[in-house]
């Protein structure tokens, strides 16, 4: 039984790094407060950050929303980008009310425990540590795609001799359409939407990436619970003693005994750790994933709706649409793996030579293998399970949905 992956090719990294990453992006956005040095000054500049990134955009999103109310096809068309900004708004509110329980994660993942295998399994840490920034680079790219496809709207639409369009629906107490009113307007959606959308995926793969960090503790815990060894044998035939081969015995057990009691404490730190993750972001991953589903619909839809499909605009569209779906797949494919993961405590304690040792290592892997019978699932809202079958459902209902928007349509030009 393996509970860990090969040893493979890739590149030595600090431990965590991907996590790392997300905490500096979402520091100098001016999301992150703990453990600053001029915290007035931080606090300062998180207002400011935080009016020129949302407040200005969100108010022309709604204020577009609100004039143009009855405008089906301009509703639709603002409502996707709308609710991704109040979604995202909502995350940093969160993010900032609740930084100290988060700090408080950060702080175990830097406990000794937790770090006591770095160099013993240097391959599975790594493992993991680039499987956390495989999944931040994909995420960044679908969505950094999406927001420069939407800047380069503007430049298209004077290559292509159209009229003047700014990269985000918004209203504007000025005519947007002159110069120079119309490239300031447009550089500032530009970079606000490019800097929001970096932080906003920082925001979700520091979620994830505790997943994995979880995910990567309980392969380490796995691992030295099946490579537990009393080395009874190898003692006894070793010594020439038979008094010392029994001394030596005894001691080899008790050590593995003590090994083991590490490994339960160890054990109730991750699903402590997992407890903790659950009740800090479940209810922000529910809302994402409601908020993401009608987001995906609304594309859909609006994509129906285009006359004229303007490739830099349509393209944006879609690879929007994919990453919308990607970030509803990397949390129940995170939360998948931690079910996966926990089931292996069984197999690992079984696959040790606990018919060699004593009776309280015996009773303590039955303790073990009768906790490991409820595996750990990860729940957002109290509601659905972070599972690659919650993925599967929601693509299913979201086929579905689309279908009938695309049948509703059809009826509209019929009759």
């Amino acid at each position: 039984m393996v509970f860990a992956p090969k040893q493979t090719g890739l590149r030595n990294i600090t431990p965590n790094k991907h996590l790392k990453i997300s905490l500096s992006m979402i520091y100098y956005m001016g999301m992150w407060p703990t453990q600053v040095k001029y915290s007035h000054l931080y606090i300062l500049y998180t207002v400011c950050n935080f009016i020129f990134l949302l407040g200005i955009q969100l108010i022309t999103e709604l204020a577009y929303f609100i004039v143009n109310w009855g405008n089906m096809e301009k509703l639709v068309a603002s409502a996707t980008l709308l609710m991704t900004n109040v979604t995202y708004v909502c995350k940093v509110m969160f993010l900032l009310y609740r930084h100290k329980r988060i700090q408080d994660l950060i702080d175990v993942t830097k406990s000794k425990i937790f770090n006591r295998d770095n160099v013993k399994y240097e391959y599975i840490v790594t493992h993991y540590t680039w499987q956390g920034i495989f999944h931040h680079i994909a995420y960044q790219s679908l969505g950094g795609t999406a927001v420069l496809c939407w800047s380069f709207t503007p430049i298209a639409d004077l290559l292509a001799g159209r009229s003047k369009q700014l990269p985000v629906e918004g209203w504007y107490p000025y005519n947007v359409t002159v110069t120079p009113a119309f490239e300031i307007t447009s550089l500032y959606q530009a970079i606000t939407c490019v800097i929001s959308c970096f932080n906003n995926v920082a925001i979700d793969t520091l979620i994830t990436g505790f997943i994995t960090i979880a995910c990567c503790q309980l392969t380490l815990l796995n691992q030295n619970i099946a490579s537990m060894n009393s080395e009874t044998e190898k003692r006894s035939i070793d010594s020439k003693d038979t008094f010392d081969a029994n001394k030596s015995t005894a001691h080899a057990r008790n050590e593995t005994y003590e090994d083991l009691k590490l490994c339960v404490v160890h054990s109730n730190m991750i699903f402590d750790f997992l407890k903790e993750i659950q009740s800090i972001f479940g209810t922000i991953i529910f809302l994402q994933f409601l908020v993401n589903c009608i987001i995906i619909c609304l594309i859909a839809f609006n994509i129906t709706q285009m006359k004229v499909y303007i490739p830099s605009v349509l393209f944006g569209m879609v690879m929007y649409m994919s990453c919308m779906t990607y970030q509803i797949f990397i949390y129940c494919w995170h939360g998948n793996e931690i079910y996966l993961h926990s089931l292996n405590i069984i197999f690992a304690a079984y696959s040790n030579d606990w018919w060699h040792n004593t009776k309280n290592f015996k009773r303590a892997i039955q303790i073990i293998i009768s906790r490991a019978q409820r595996p750990c699932i990860l729940t957002v809202g109290n509601i659905m399970e972070l599972s690659l079958q919650t993925f599967v459902r929601c693509c299913k209902l979201l086929q579905k949905l689309e279908f009938v928007t695309k049948y509703k349509k059809f009826l509209v030009e019929k009759y």
